[in-house]
């Protein structure tokens, strides 16, 4: 492999759970791997989202190797979606905000996973005037259905304040936990099927195709993935983005993901 190495000489930020170091420079953001191959999952699952229409915009990630206080480093960086004057507000940030700091509470304090589903979406909509935000939940629930990312949780879901103040759909980000990547927890001598069923859907913890489906019959299918292009992933985009890591582990990495892959798919028709 040859890839440029990026000289950082200071980590400014740290992810939402506050532990993933990431920082923007020069209109990028870059974040570092922590856990396993968090990088390999985001710029793969982009790779794929770009490949089909899909109705709100997904963040695209590129692969990097950075030089952070004299040590090399795998990671992976993004542009800087936001404009002049935009930010980004998360879903818990706004439950906060408008329902008080028991909105967790009231969600699970709801009869059904269809009633929480349907709380969150109109609850958010109503505070934003996004009329279609229950698609985008929608999306963002195939989507993590399909990659088996369970970190969607409420700082992982966000809209955009507007320069005038209104809001705006944030492009769907942070899938580094997609793909079996937390080697720590998902550790390479555990079946990747056994890994899989023990997965719950953040934010309800719930299973994966359960929440999914529940979502898509109130705000209809939005992702169409094609088998054809995780075939050709797969086959041609995998073996370079392992390349970024130790020979040892490229194997497990390959195997664990096209067992993803390969399992998920089956849930879409």
């Amino acid at each position: 492999m040859s890839a440029p190495k990026k000289e950082v000489r200071q980590i400014a930020l740290t992810s939402s759970k506050g532990n993933q170091e990431k920082w923007c420079e020069d209109g990028r953001w870059y974040k570092l791997d922590l856990f396993g191959y968090e990088a390999l999952a985001e710029v793969l699952c982009s790779h794929l989202l770009s490949k089909w229409e899909i109705p709100f915009r997904a963040v695209p990630y590129h692969m990097e190797m950075l030089t952070v206080d004299g040590k090399l480093r795998t990671g992976c960086s993004s542009p800087d979606f936001l404009m002049n004057g935009q930010s980004v507000v998360t879903a818990a940030q706004l439950l906060r905000r408008y329902i008080g700091s028991d909105y967790r509470a009231v969600m699970a304090g709801l009869p059904s996973d269809k009633q929480r589903i349907l709380w969150l979406a109109d609850t958010i909509r109503q505070m934003t005037g996004l009329d279609d935000f229950g698609a985008y939940l929608t999306l963002l629930f195939e989507i993590d259905t399909l990659f088996a990312n369970d970190d969607r949780h409420l700082n992982n879901i966000a809209v955009l304040r507007t320069v005038d103040g209104g809001f705006d759909y944030c492009p769907i980000f942070d899938l580094g936990a997609a793909l079996l990547s937390n080697t720590q927890v998902c550790r390479y001598d555990i079946a990747p099927q056994a890994l899989l069923s023990s997965l719950r859907a953040a934010p309800f913890s719930m299973n994966f195709s359960r929440m999914m489906h529940t979502a898509q019959a109130q705000f209809g299918v939005h992702l169409h993935p094609d088998r054809s292009d995780i075939e050709d992933a797969i086959g041609a985009v995998l073996p370079c983005l392992t390349e970024y890591y130790p020979a040892r582990d490229r194997a497990d990495i390959t195997d664990r993901v096209k067992a993803v892959l390969k399992a998920r798919i089956v849930l879409f028709r």
